[in-house]
């Protein structure tokens, strides 16, 4: 149930970030930056689900940082993808 729910807040906080960010920054740091802001926050919320799993009593919070990491890991590639599919729409858009 830990890792699901890691996995889950994982794709969708790095799909979700990099759509929004690319559509609202301008110029050429639009991607990278809405990539790392998503990286970050994927990285706290892994943190808090931690400890709201280990407050919980679900499980500790070291091995639910440890499976959530593990989840993390999966954004390094949909962050990147979502954003630059964002900027590819607004280039189509601008056209």
């Amino acid at each position: 149930m830990v890792l699901v729910a890691f996995i889950l807040s994982s794709m969708l906080i790095s799909w979700v970030v990099p759509q929004l960010l690319v559509r609202r920054l301008p110029g050429r740091l639009a991607v990278p930056v809405a990539i790392l802001a998503a990286l970050l926050l994927g990285a706290g919320a892994v943190w808090l689900g931690a400890q709201g799993f280990d407050l919980l009593g679900v499980e500790e919070a070291e091995t639910a940082f440890a499976r959530g990491f593990n989840a993390w890991k999966i954004m390094l590639l949909v962050a990147p993808a979502s954003a630059l599919q964002a900027r590819r729409e607004l280039r189509k858009e601008a056209l």
